[in-house]
């Protein structure tokens, strides 16, 4: 095939199981107009510490359920914040923000598995109580590119994409912060890795995916049914996201991000489906906007995001996934970096070109635009994303993709972070962007660079910017302490 028959394409019809493998038979989300105290966090009746509700207790909705399915199992899709680790209270003290989001009023119902879960979703979104209402689907990942077979390239051997990105002289300038950890939302990471041992915290599996609620169509590898404390990559993915961000630079070259820790969060089971060569990745949308939610809220700062829906595979009036994880992980001062997509061309994926993201496209070793790379005005900056080495599975492989592209830009942030906590001069999740931005490398000359971002990662001159603007903030708090006005901080532009 050639490479451009080789991209990812958006599927035609997401919402129909049985024809693209990508909702789940059975289940419905929810988010309510108003609270429902009554209902449990599904974590906590997973471990027996609650039993699930059988109504929500509000008429008109539960009328609607009694016409579809002879019984419906309702749990809360998140947990509240303050009481992550108190099983069996998981589902009462949400804050202020959980709250305004949504986060505290979303709902996962599991009805029969032979509902019509369109026509289902349909009848509850008339519903004044019903603020959204939407099938569960599936994610495909990753945004990785096929390698061509064979022995690894010298440019793969020779690292170029951490030469181009200067990544020595980074860590040379900032070693980075044990303190600030980074959450990879992927298939797992392997922990026994060579390079990646010790630089892991504890992370979780949130895969729910038996078989009996996708297509037959669709085979899992590994373990897919139910959550655990066991985030082992079974795909390959997450490992090399992981192996650009953190290897500890036994045969690899050291990670991007220093010393900073890893926080693994599978989110996405292997699978083979059968109109495709290779194992792939995929979650559902809730599994992976739950593993989001538990990386901020065990203390993750900056977020790796390598997969992503097409616009073109939501159903009419669908709402747009993850908008309200984003914006929880915002609030609480997280970056995102996310991969802008494979496609080739400007087909918009989520949630790169979600606000306040930092979407990331792919260049190859000339220095241009990959081929693959999907484009867009959201694309803030290229790394490199073609033949990069980096963990495996079973050793070293190359990747190529914006999958492997965020994670440089993934490092270099939390570098940033470190680098401007160390002057006392914190980052907002937008001036890291644009110092990112604002110091990017020009690309290789040449045509074929729109939609790209601004230029290429260069990790040293954005940590030069953050000194410079870290100096802004130091005047600017200088001043105000002569006018007895130390209190009042400022904020940076």
């Amino acid at each position: 095939m050639t490479e451009r028959q080789e991209v990812q394409v958006a599927p035609r019809l997401p919402w129909r199981p049985e024809e693209t493998r990508r909702a789940c038979r059975g289940r419905v989300v929810v988010r309510l107009r108003e609270e429902r105290e009554h209902v449990p966090y599904i974590g906590d009746v997973r471990v027996g510490a609650q039993a699930a509700a059988l109504r929500l207790d509000i008429d008109r909705i539960d009328q609607v359920l009694a016409r579809f399915t002879p019984a419906t199992r309702v749990t809360r899709t998140f947990h509240a914040a303050q009481n992550v680790n108190t099983p069996g209270q998981r589902h009462v003290g949400y804050s202020a923000l959980e709250t305004e989001i949504g986060l505290s009023r979303t709902f996962r119902l599991d009805v029969d598995p032979d509902t019509s879960v369109v026509e289902l979703v349909g009848a509850l979104a008339e519903l004044a109580a019903v603020e959204t209402a939407t099938p569960v689907y599936l994610s495909d990942c990753p945004f990785d590119h096929p390698a061509a077979a064979g022995a690894m390239s010298e440019p793969a051997l020779a690292d170029w994409g951490h030469d181009v990105c200067h990544a020595r002289a980074a860590l040379e300038l900032e070693p980075g912060d044990p303190t600030v950890i980074v959450a990879i939302i992927d298939s797992g990471v392997c922990l026994d890795h060579v390079e990646l041992r010790g630089r892991c915290r504890a992370g979780a599996d949130l895969v729910d995916l038996p078989e009996a609620d996708v297509s037959r169509g669709l085979k899992f590898i590994g373990d897919h049914r139910r959550r655990d404390r066991s985030p082992v990559d079974e795909q390959g993915h997450g490992t090399g996201c992981a192996g650009i961000i953190a290897a500890r630079g036994v045969s690899l070259r050291p990670g991007i991000a220093g010393v900073s820790p890893i926080l693994p969060m599978r989110a996405l089971a292997a699978a083979k489906i059968a109109d495709r060569a290779r194992p792939t990745a995929l979650g559902t949308l809730t599994d992976i906007d739950l593993a989001v939610k538990l990386a901020v809220d065990l203390g993750a700062r900056v977020l790796n995001l390598s997969f992503g829906t097409p616009e073109s595979a939501l159903r009419e009036g669908d709402p747009v996934p993850h908008v309200e994880v984003i914006e929880y992980a915002l609030a609480r001062g997280c970056i995102l970096v996310a991969a802008s997509g494979n496609s080739g061309d400007r087909l918009r994926y989520l949630p790169a070109c979600l606000p306040g993201v930092i979407a990331v496209g792919a260049i190859g070793v000339d220095g241009k635009p990959a081929p693959f790379t999907t484009r867009g005005d959201h694309v803030a900056l290229s790394a490199p994303g073609m033949e990069i080495r980096t963990a495996g599975l079973d050793g070293q492989v190359a990747q190529n993709g914006t999958s492997f592209a965020a994670p440089f830009v993934t490092g270099a942030a939390a570098l940033l972070v470190a680098h401007a906590a160390r002057r006392l001069a914190p980052l907002s999740p937008f001036a890291l962007r644009d110092i990112l931005v604002r110091s990017a490398a020009p690309f290789a000359p040449g045509p074929g660079t729109e939609g790209c971002g601004v230029g290429v990662l260069d990790i040293p001159a954005a940590l030069r910017a953050a000194e410079s603007w870290s100096q802004v903030f130091d005047d600017e708090v200088g001043e105000a302490s002569d006018l007895g006005l130390g209190a009042d901080r400022p904020q940076p532009i």
